[in-house]
């Protein structure tokens, strides 16, 4: 939490790295792929911060990601792919 209330990108990854390396000692995997990922997870700081809200949760992916396996699991066995990919573009579009 203390990465993402940061009010610029240089203090996030400031804050990033400082969280890492506080891991560092006790779980090296965790800080390894912390480091891995750093740019990625921050990029939404990249844009004007009134945007930042919106950008920096992963909602708008989970809602249709939610329905598709909703109806997916509604249908269980798909005869083929083209199938499975229409039920998603369906959903998606």
């Amino acid at each position: 939490k203390t990465i993402f209330v940061q009010e610029t990108l240089e203090a996030a990854r400031q804050q990033w790295d400082h969280i890492a390396d506080t891991l560092r000692p006790k779980l090296p995997k965790l800080a390894e792929m912390m480091d891995g990922s750093r740019e990625d997870v921050l990029a939404y700081m990249d844009f004007p911060a009134a945007h930042w809200v919106k950008l920096h949760s992963t909602n708008p992916i989970e809602r249709p990601n939610g329905e598709i396996k909703r109806r997916t699991n509604v249908v269980g066995i798909f005869p083929n792919e083209p199938a499975i990919e229409r039920l998603v573009a369906r959903v998606s579009g």
